[in-house]
């Protein structure tokens, strides 16, 4: 089981016994999942974009789309595809996990999405401090 699929199944764990979600747990983690991926590629997206077009101004694409939409877009598909009938093996996956190993990995969880917060907050700030001077 990969990070991500850990992170899935931690996911629909947290959506059915915390949350207590009964109508749609697995497609809430799959929306989760392509939150954080879609948070995770916008960084790489803004270096490439000041690396190409020399500008700290994100324009809209070609079709009048803003390209964070079609990057959510993009991993709300891809993740979709990939998590929509994987899940209760997965999740039998996960209920075998030894608990030393599911604390190791909910601490990765947690960097990585503190990380996600923290990088995503200072490229804002630093894109926005370039476009109001």
């Amino acid at each position: 089981m990969n990070f991500f699929e850990y992170l899935f199944c931690r996911l629909y764990w947290w959506n059915t016994k915390i949350v207590k979600e009964k109508e749609m747990p697995v497609y809430y983690s799959i929306m989760g999942i392509s939150v954080f991926h879609g948070f995770s590629v916008i960084p790489i997206f803004g270096i490439l974009y000041v690396l190409i077009f020399d500008s700290f101004y994100i324009k809209d694409t070609a079709i009048g789309l803003d390209p964070f939409l079609i990057i959510g877009i993009i991993s709300l598909a891809i993740d979709f595809l990939y998590f929509r009938n994987k899940q209760t093996v997965l999740y039998k996956q996960f209920k075998k996990i030894p608990k030393q190993k599911k604390t190791r990995m909910d601490a990765l969880c947690i960097i990585y999405i503190v990380s996600i917060i923290v990088v995503n907050t200072l490229f804002m700030f630093y894109f926005r401090s370039k476009n109001a001077g």
